[in-house]
């Protein structure tokens, strides 16, 4: 089952979408996910004694209509074809996560071992990746589940002990999942609106926020073209030969020099970052480890990663890093929160606006004396520019994160 695609699986699956209206921020990363869960654990890389997997927790944010959905649907229409990931619903609680882990699941295995070309093997793995395009559905299903999602992101061990049902231990886990939320509904990912910030949820997952479609197609209607059916099934194909290959992966001379420096600026000292951020950035490292073995493998055999992969590995998680704060601007110990980015997005969009225009259009979200106090924090933080407007008190949207 050789490979057939031109290009690496990655860009192959952007030019399978292209016709479509998706942000293909969300497109890429809803191919990375594809890609990396169907490598599950055969595919690593250590580094300081940790053996690293592919697994990501990738959740795709931005508002009603742009193209979550469309994003996350044709990808797992491929996968599904393929018959690579074991893919979870999200109407699932904790426990029964951890039982369909730890019963596993049964799948046909194509062998690349010398000698064995064409053989099969029935093998039973304890992978699976989670589908939600409403992550607040998910993650309020149990109590406990933000913790729970921490640890199978981290190990590759678990036992857990119920009441009336006996132990379930799990060995040779691996998890990810592939969701969609709206910026409102970010700060319910729990009752405790900073438990996802504090608890490491948010540290061990890529949040890739978009608020606009990557552009308008107008056109279309009827069928796929056969060009792009041919490329869907090499789509499949490429993607049934990736998840055959297995074994440990290695930076090359260059990949290992970009990687030190890289490492050296994102741990330097000194910056002053919020508690979401400097979350995240404490593994950053893991993340662009994870993602440099997904882009490499999408690209070919070798289980080598080179310089100009690392490099791409780098600026995708990066971008994800310097959007990390907007995703989670209204979430916040302040009751204010909320309010304050209703304003700050309201300001945005209409890019000079009156104190009047501002309170018109979002009376029901909060009373004036909480404007006021949203505006004197805005101002004194140098988000927004105060003047007089034909003798009205106007405001402007700085431009600044």
């Amino acid at each position: 089952m050789p490979r057939l695609l031109t290009k690496s699986w990655l860009d192959s699956y952007l030019d399978y979408i292209d016709s479509t209206e998706n942000p293909k921020s969300y497109s890429l990363w809803s191919a990375i996910s594809a890609v990396s869960s169907s490598l599950k654990r055969r595919v690593y890389i250590w580094r300081n004694f940790v053996q690293y997997f592919p697994n990501q927790y990738v959740v795709l944010v931005g508002p009603p209509g742009i193209g979550k959905g469309a994003s996350i649907h044709p990808v797992t229409a491929i996968v599904n074809e393929a018959a690579t990931v074991n893919y979870l619903s999200d109407k699932i609680t904790a426990e029964r996560i951890i039982q369909k882990l730890a019963d596993g699941f049964t799948n046909l295995q194509p062998s690349m071992t010398a000698g064995s070309v064409g053989m099969v093997n029935f093998t039973q793995d304890h992978t699976a990746t989670i589908l939600s395009k409403e992550l607040p559905v998910f993650l309020s299903s149990s109590e406990w589940l933000h913790a729970l999602m921490c640890q199978l992101w981290d190990e590759n061990t678990f036992e857990y002990e119920t009441k009336n049902k006996g132990n379930y231990k799990v060995t040779n886990m691996c998890v990810g999942m592939l969701a969609g939320c709206v910026p409102d509904f970010i700060r319910m990912l729990s009752r405790d609106s900073m438990a996802p910030i504090t608890g490491g949820f948010t540290a061990r997952t890529i949040f890739v926020y978009a608020t606009e479609k990557s552009k308008l197609v107008p056109g279309g209607w009827g069928r796929p073209q056969v060009s792009i059916n041919q490329l869907k099934d090499d789509l499949i194909n490429d993607l049934k030969h990736i998840s055959s290959i297995e074994g440990e992966m290695k930076f090359d001379q260059a990949a290992l020099q970009l990687w030190d420096k890289k490492y050296g600026e994102h741990n330097k000292k000194g910056d002053f970052d919020s508690d979401v951020s400097a979350n995240f950035k404490s593994r950053l490292s893991s993340h662009i480890i994870k993602t440099a073995i997904t882009v490499s493998i999408s690209e070919s055999d070798s289980l080598t990663i080179t310089e100009s992969q690392l490099r791409r590995a780098i600026e995708l998680v990066e971008d994800v890093r310097d959007q990390v704060d907007i995703v989670f601007r209204s979430v916040g110990e302040s009751p204010l929160a909320v309010a304050q980015e209703r304003v700050i997005e309201f300001i945005k969009i209409k890019g000079i606006v009156s104190r009047e225009e501002i309170l018109r259009y979002n009376f029901r979200h909060m009373t004036d004396e909480q404007l006021t106090q949203v505006m004197f924090t805005l101002l004194h933080s140098g988000m927004v520019s105060e003047y007089s407007q034909a003798h009205k008190t106007a405001y402007q949207w700085m431009n600044i994160a």
